[in-house]
């Protein structure tokens, strides 16, 4: 048959292992970056062995390893350790060393922070080459799953229902003993009583175990604990896929090449209250006195825009839609005009509700008008309080007020947020396969997601400079 036959696998041959890689291939930039890279400035264990005994893997080779494995979706040490083996391009780019799984994990949980440092650098590096455009950034969160086991994940609610199971269960055994009690002279039923005894001893010392993650509980004022990861918490994945345990990565994109500027990780589902703290690490990042934020609606908070306003921060952010208790929609509060010369507000059906709150200084003040509430047609449209509609304004609706006119008449600005925000979250996950975590704890998530962010940065570069001016560009 005519078929491409392969060499012999006997065949002795002669190779340079720089005839792998092409002039063009990813793992230059890779190769170059580390290699321009103080690596003890920013904080990598290196060894100072003397000339006697084991020497160390250098940790150039090892942080090379690591980018090469996130910038291609394989981010296990035991998958990593198998590529220096068996890939040509990480046997060019680490120069053939074969570290051992446990060498290259304990290399990402002995140098979490300088991971971040790394990402850092880079940052400073594009925005030196001008990748970054400096005013104007998005910012979202996204949900990662975490390395905990759901099994040793226990809420106040979810210890009530299992001590209730529990508790029935002993009742049922109790109840068993009764029953043979009135049987006497019977061997079968005594060693059956015995195993039923032994089986509410077990029953009890669980409820005694669920006690002591209840007293924990009380004792760290928190709502529920994971076992595996002690700083993982249950977070929405989505309106179709639930809840789950894991962490609320934060990320800051620049508009002008969607280049990731800086992150955070948080292990509460609401983005709300993150909007200033995320604007600032931006700023600091790109070291600027003033920028433009756009965020969804999840990010809206009266604080944050207040302290945004004051910090030079310009914000396009949407204002929820607030239901009223009817759910009509021509009646949400939203709709309810303010004037601010009358200090009033204008209903949808053309009446006046005058401010009804007389401190000066009071946190928030009510409207009303009951006597044209109770005349109106659509009354019960409108509210099912039998006096009348009430509306509430907190002192710090003015600011509220202007962001959301400023917002809507740059929605052109707004509509930027998506196909900027969106974009490095997608990657990450479907590109680089970072759906879940495989470190444990705040700072050690922190380093991992540092490496997936620095990845997609890397990679999003390539694409916009290519590799031969990215390298010139470094050196």
């Amino acid at each position: 048959m005519n078929y491409i036959l392969g060499e012999s696998r006997d065949q002795i041959k002669i190779e340079c292992s720089n005839e792998f890689i092409d002039q063009d291939n990813e793992v230059r930039v890779i190769d170059k970056i580390i290699d321009v890279l103080n690596i003890e400035a920013l904080g990598f264990i290196v060894g100072k062995n003397e000339a006697t005994g084991r020497p160390m893997y250098n940790p150039r080779d090892l942080l090379k390893l690591y980018i090469y494995g996130y910038f291609n979706g394989t981010r296990s040490s035991r998958k990593l350790a198998k590529q220096a083996i068996i890939n040509k391009e990480v046997i060019w780019l680490i120069k053939g060393v074969q570290p051992k799984y446990r060498v290259i994990a304990d290399f990402r949980k002995d140098n979490v922070e300088s991971l971040h440092k790394v990402f850092e650098s880079f940052v400073d590096l594009c925005i030196e080459i001008g990748l970054y455009g400096k005013d104007l950034i998005a910012i979202d969160g996204t949900k990662i799953e975490a390395s905990a086991s759901k099994r040793k994940h226990y809420s106040k609610n979810k210890l009530v229902k299992m001590k209730k199971r529990v508790q029935d269960r002993i009742n049922e055994y109790l109840h068993d003993l009764e029953k043979n009690d009135s049987i006497e002279n019977c061997e079968d039923v005594k060693i059956m009583k015995e195993e039923i005894k032994k089986s509410i001893e077990k029953l009890e010392d669980k409820i005694k175990y669920y006690e002591e993650i209840e007293k924990e509980l009380e004792e760290e004022q928190i709502n529920e604990i994971n076992f595996t990861d002690r700083d993982a918490r249950t977070v929405k994945f989505g309106a179709n896929q639930g809840t789950d345990v894991g962490y609320n990565i934060q990320s800051v994109v620049d508009s002008k090449n969607n280049l990731i500027v800086t992150y955070d990780v948080s292990n509460n589902s609401a983005d709300q209250g993150q909007l200033y703290n995320m604007s600032t690490k931006a700023m600091d990042a790109l070291a600027v006195d003033k920028i433009e934020v756009v965020a969804d609606k999840g990010y809206f908070d009266t604080e944050d825009l207040k302290k945004c306003e004051e910090n030079k921060i310009t914000t396009y952010i949407s204002k929820p839609q607030y239901a009223n208790s009817i759910g009509d929609s021509r009646y949400f509060s939203n709709k309810f005009k303010y004037n601010p010369e009358s200090n009033t507000y204008t209903c949808p059906e053309g009446k006046i509700l005058a401010c009804a709150t007389k401190k000066n200084d009071a946190k928030e003040r009510k409207y009303i008008n009951f006597g044209a509430c109770n005349k109106c047609k659509n009354k019960d449209k409108c509210t099912t309080t039998k006096k009348g509609r009430i509306i509430n304004r907190k002192a710090n609706e003015d600011i509220v007020e202007i962001v959301n006119k400023r917002t809507k008449e740059n929605m052109n600005k707004y509509n930027q947020r998506k196909s900027m925000v969106e974009h490095p979250f997608g990657t990450i996950k479907r590109t680089m396969n970072f759906y879940y975590l495989l470190t444990r704890g705040f700072k050690n998530v922190r380093g991992e997601i540092s490496m997936a962010f620095f990845s997609y940065n890397l990679k999003r570069v390539i694409n916009i400079m290519g590799v031969s001016r990215l390298i010139e560009a470094i050196d």
